[in-house]
Order: C-alpha cells, then structure tokens, then sequence
C-alpha cells in the first residue's frame, strides 16, 4: 500500500469525527455565533490547560490519571486558603506550586523508581481523591471568590470576550514555544521515541521525565484557578472525569498514546472540537449522558487508530 494512502487511513477517524461534528454544527443556525465560539473557547478552557500538560507527558512517553484528583486537591488546599483570609496571589502560588509538586511525586516514582505511569498515576488518582475528601472532611467549601477576577473579560463590539479563554490561548502558544522551538521540547520527543536511545546520546532522561509530569501538575494547578474562578466552590468530587477528556483533546489533535508524536497545538484544537461537539449534542436536545458515550468512544477509536498506524509504519 502506498505511503500516502497508509497516512490518510491512519489519520481517518480524525477525518470522520471532522466531518461529522462540522455537519452536526451546520444543521443549527445558532452555532457559528459570535456568542456561541466565545462560550466554546471558555468552556474549553479548563479541560484545554489539562490536555497541554497531558501532552508533555503522553508525548514524553508517559500517561496521568491523576489529574482529575489532582485538580480537587488543589482545590480543597485553595479553599482553605481563601477560608483563613490569605490574598488571591498567594492562593494563586499555592495552587501552582502544589499541582507542581503533586506533578512531581508521579515523577519520582515513574522516572526513579520506576513504577508503570498507569499503575502510578491510577494510585495517585486515589491517595489525591482520598486527600481531597479527609481535606474537606467530605463537605464542600464554598464562595472561593479569590480568583474571581479571572472569570471576567472585556467587551469586543458586540461580544464579550472572556478572560479564561485567552489564558488558555495564550497557555497554548507559551506551551507550543517550549516543545517545538527549544532543547527541552526535542529532548521530550525523543525520550517518548526512544528513551534508551535518547539516554545513550546524553539526555537525562529520568529528571526529564520527571519534569514532564511536573508540568502536567502545573498545568492542573492553573487549571483549577480557572476552575475555581467559574464555580467558585471546592468539593471531594470536583474534576471527576477531566483526566479522561484531557487524555480524549490530546488524542483527537494526533498525540500519540505511545509516545514521541504530537503537538501542543493539535491538543488544543482537539479540545475545541470535543467542545463544540459536545455544545452541539447539548443544543440538539441529546441527554447529559451523550457526552461521557462520546468521550470514551473517542478515546478507543484514536488509540486503535494510532496503534494501526504504527504498525503499519514497521511493516
């Protein structure tokens, strides 16, 4: 089979979903709105600044359940915080540096002791939920307004243009610099290509790895100020599931599940198309229930997908 008709079968249930979710959008009049596009970007803006971390560790070759738990922990921590009268750039650092080190624990065992990143990151998703409720003692804590000011935006002629969906944008850009244009970001594509081979050419691949999943935890920090800035309230079950969309945005924008391939970019879309299709579910009157069924078959399809491709590839 030739080269390029192996390349657009691999890249076929991207194309699919594409296609179906533009005709899904097309048969409402009220989607390509100026209102509706800016209520996507904000939306997605959490979910997407967990997908940017996710893709440096996916691309780095590991995985991170945690996420989701991560996210709550944090949360519970800020909660505290704005409860005792500490000010938003306090709380703001806590949140970023707690999610960097909680990032940094899955690290140490993934990369020093190296325990499985699936094993690793599904019992931290358990010791971090677990946390989270003895935290709260299993009642919320709510009216968090610390990071209030970051759920308002400015007026664009007629649309109002969200202050959490430029974060993530501009996230997004920060992210795509690191990966693509510095030392660091071609280190992580070769420790998720090749770790013994990027070892033996003098990468130190441990602390990198370290550092990829640290990133991850960063993101979950800022993730959950954005969080918090839009609910406003910390519960044990806050995030439940958001590891699995970021997981679902990075594999539909083509970052490999088995490491090496991938872009902050195509995370990022990713995320807006999993968003715009789900609004588009909610708009046509499907149930809640829709969306959680979408999410899971995306994930298996782009993972059998990326599987194909790959053996396609070393055959």
């Amino acid at each position: 089979m030739p080269r390029t008709l192996r390349s657009v079968l691999s890249r076929l249930p991207q194309i699919l979903l594409i296609a179906g979710a533009l005709g899904l959008m097309f048969r409402t009049e009220r989607f390509f709105t100026p209102g509706t596009l800016t209520s996507i970007l904000t939306q997605a803006s959490i979910v997407g600044v967990l997908a940017i971390g996710q893709a440096f560790v996916l691309i780095g070759g590991g995985f991170d359940l945690s996420q989701g738990a991560m996210l709550a922990l944090v949360a519970a921590t800020v909660g505290h915080l704005s409860q005792a009268g500490w000010p938003p750039l306090v709380c703001v650092a806590a949140a970023l540096v707690v999610g960097l080190g909680l990032g940094a624990i899955n690290g140490f065992f993934v990369s020093v002791v190296r325990t499985n990143p699936f094993v690793t990151t599904l019992s931290t998703l358990l010791i971090f939920r677990g946390a989270a409720f003895i935290a709260l003692g299993g009642r919320p804590i709510a009216n968090i307004r610390v990071f209030q000011a970051v759920d308002s935006g400015f007026q664009f002629g007629a649309t109002f243009i969200p202050y959490r969906g430029l974060i993530f944008l501009a996230v997004t850009l920060a992210a795509w610099v690191v990966l693509r244009r510095s030392i660091f970001g071609q280190y992580v594509y070769a420790l998720g290509g090749n770790a013994e081979a990027a070892r033996l050419a003098g990468v130190r691949t441990v602390r990198l790895r370290t550092w990829t999943f640290a990133i991850s935890g960063l993101a979950t920090g800022l993730a959950t100020i954005l969080f918090l800035s839009w609910l406003r309230v910390s519960k044990p079950d806050t995030g439940t599931g958001y590891e699995l969309d970021s997981i679902a945005a990075c594999v539909v924008g083509g970052v490999s599940l088995q490491g090496g391939r991938g872009s902050i970019l195509g995370a990022a879309a990713g995320c807006l198309l999993l968003q715009a299709l789900r609004t588009q579910i909610t708009m046509s009157g499907f149930p809640e229930e829709y969306r959680t069924f979408v999410t899971g078959l995306v994930i298996l399809t782009f993972a059998a997908a990326d599987a194909l491709a790959r053996r396609n590839e070393r055959s």
